[in-house]
């Protein structure tokens, strides 16, 4: 059904990497991804050469968060709630920069950080008994993290915004190519930052 989304017309990004990775640079970023990476660079984060683990790799979150902390300098492993606990658990421990999002409550354990690590808490799961949000780190992230996204309220909020600068950039780039920017606006469109 992706296939069925014509790529300028994706203001989701589910084509980002296939397209990225065939060199197509117009191609708009997955939401919560970038929303990630924007978090990265809202709080200078350093990641170039450091050790990113993304726990998670589905098209839309893992996989493209994955190939921008690759071209941001990380040196990036992808792992899964499929892959056996004690190497999930030994992987999370050499992370510099965990991403989380596995979208499964509880399947790592802070105990498991390394001190000092930074993570991006992605994976969410609504769950009905408790009427809650749940991450996949369970446990007292902030005794390990230097710092960390919260469950609820980390990379979330950003990603409406993230999608709206997605659209307004498609309908941009649209009206450019058909040649209505040059006639009606002599200005370059505003950025979300």
């Amino acid at each position: 059904i992706f296939n069925a989304i014509p790529v300028p017309k994706d203001v989701d990004g589910i084509h980002f990497v296939g397209q990225r990775e065939l060199g197509n640079e117009d191609v708009y970023p997955p939401v919560t991804p970038a929303a990630a990476m924007e978090l990265i660079k809202e709080y200078k984060v350093d990641i170039k050469g450091k050790h990113a683990v993304v726990v998670g790799r589905s098209p839309i979150v893992g996989s493209p968060l994955a190939y921008m902390l690759r071209q941001a300098g990380a040196a990036v492993t992808i792992v899964h709630t499929d892959v056996d606990k004690e190497t999930l658990k030994e992987l999370v421990g050499q992370a510099d920069i965990l991403v989380s999002c596995a979208g499964s409550p509880g399947a790592l354990q802070a105990e498991w950080l390394k001190d000092g690590v930074g993570v991006i808490n992605v994976g969410t799961t609504f769950s009905e008994s408790q009427d809650c949000l749940l991450p996949d780190i369970e446990g007292d992230i902030e005794s390990k993290a230097s710092r960390y996204s919260p469950v609820p309220g980390g990379v979330g909020p950003l990603s409406s915004p993230i999608l709206f600068r997605n659209v307004a950039q498609a309908a941009w780039d649209q009206m450019e190519g058909n040649g209505e920017v040059s006639a009606t606006w002599d200005k370059e469109p505003a950025y979300i930052r």
